[in-house]
């Protein structure tokens, strides 16, 4: 490997990290609001509950088809609308009284982060050059840092100016989206590119992008599953504090940010259907130690280690499954970004259900062989990848 092989060939990534923190902030701030909306609002429960559930509906089922439009004419100017509409949204959420119309403004922030997941994660793709594990894990990061900077931002925000604070969203988006417009004309060109790569007759694996699709879906559930369950598994079987058990997810969640931000340079050393094995056996073993060590400093090991395992080969993975969608880079990155994550929302309050019907120690099996069925998953991966090379 070259000296400079780990260099970027422009700083566009950095651009597109930027557009992906504005609408995951919105994203991660709107459940910072729902407690003032109960309390000042007068929602209940079960109108917050349907609140969240119609805005990542809106996000995640939407976003392969702004993929798809994606791949059939570069529209770059798509990721300032949804920057902005992420923004309008969620401003609007602390401002309307109807509570269908703060159902709406929810909605319209989840279609804005709809916008932006393809075509950033495509363009991403496209301007990492030959470092799109680097490019990749670039603008992913900056989903991570937008999840934990929107619930400071926001309570922040309406603790200094009541509900109206979310207004505070305005000053972040729209001027982000400004920037972003004023990029479109350079971002288009590599549309182009990409639209001259797909006139080719460049043939697309749908098979194998699949198994990769899978151990993204999988690894959605285990992740959804740490954050929102075992703390409480720590308050319920070693009487842990509820801060204590907040602040090791807020460590895991920030060393999972750090893995995300290493794991384009990781890939260069150990190529990627052999990290996500490497990942995914080590996601189990610490899943297992967890649940059956009986001893509170083991279970916060066990987290750590579950930190960078969870983390460190999704960005390379999304970028191994845009490799063998050449021509349909767009519908990759909805599938990967928006189908993958759904699947782990939506995961997370069945499993919670089944916790509150059997306790907790079975939800904790079941993440045991969700990481079980992403080692098959990144075997079959690098099966296929073996299988590529042998008849190149």
């Amino acid at each position: 490997m070259s000296k400079n092989a780990s260099r970027l060939p422009n700083k566009l990534p950095f651009v597109l990290m930027g557009g992906h923190i504005c609408v995951d902030a919105c994203q991660g701030g709107l459940a910072s609001v729902l407690p003032f909306l109960v309390i000042q609002s007068g929602f209940s429960y079960t109108e917050i509950t349907a609140l969240v559930l119609a805005s990542n509906s809106a996000s995640a089922i939407i976003q392969p088809l702004f993929g798809w439009l994606g791949d059939k004419k570069a529209r770059p100017w798509l990721m300032a609308v949804g920057v902005a509409l992420a923004g309008i949204g969620l401003a609007l959420v602390g401002v309307l009284q109807s509570y269908w119309l703060v159902v709406a403004a929810a909605m319209i922030s989840g279609i804005g982060n709809a916008m932006l997941h393809p075509e950033g994660a495509r363009l991403a793709n496209l301007t990492g050059g030959d470092d799109k594990a680097v490019s990749m894990s670039v603008f992913s990061v900056g989903g991570q840092i937008g999840f934990c900077l929107g619930p400071v931002i926001s309570v922040a925000a309406i603790t200094a100016f009541g509900l109206a604070g979310t207004l505070v969203y305005l000053v972040i988006c729209i001027p982000y989206a400004l920037v972003l417009l004023a990029l479109t004309p350079k971002f288009r060109t590599f549309g182009v590119r990409a639209a001259a790569q797909a006139a080719a007759g460049v043939r697309d694996r749908w098979g194998a992008f699949s198994v990769v699709l899978g151990a993204l879906s999988v690894r959605s559930i285990v992740f959804y599953g740490v954050t929102s369950f075992f703390p409480l598994y720590l308050v319920a079987t070693f009487g842990a504090s509820e801060d204590a058990a907040s602040l090791l997810i807020t460590v895991f969640s920030v060393c999972g940010a750090f893995a995300t931000a290493a794991s384009g340079m990781v890939s260069h050393r150990i190529p990627t259907p052999r990290l996500m094995v490497g990942c995914f056996a080590l996601m189990a073993l610490a899943l297992v130690a967890f649940v059956t060590s009986g001893n509170v400093w083991l279970c916060v090991v066990a987290v750590m280690v579950l930190a960078p395992c969870v983390n460190l080969f999704n960005p390379p993975a999304v970028a191994l499954g845009q490799s063998y969608l050449p021509a349909h880079l767009g519908m990759a990155s909805g599938l990967s970004f928006g189908v993958a994550v759904a699947v782990g929302g939506i995961a997370s309050p069945l499993l919670g259900v089944l916790g509150d019907g059997v306790g907790l120690v079975p939800v904790i099996w079941i993440l045991v062989a969700c990481a079980a069925a992403g080692l098959v998953f990144s075997l079959g991966v690098l099966a296929n990848e073996s299988r590529f090379r042998r008849l190149k």
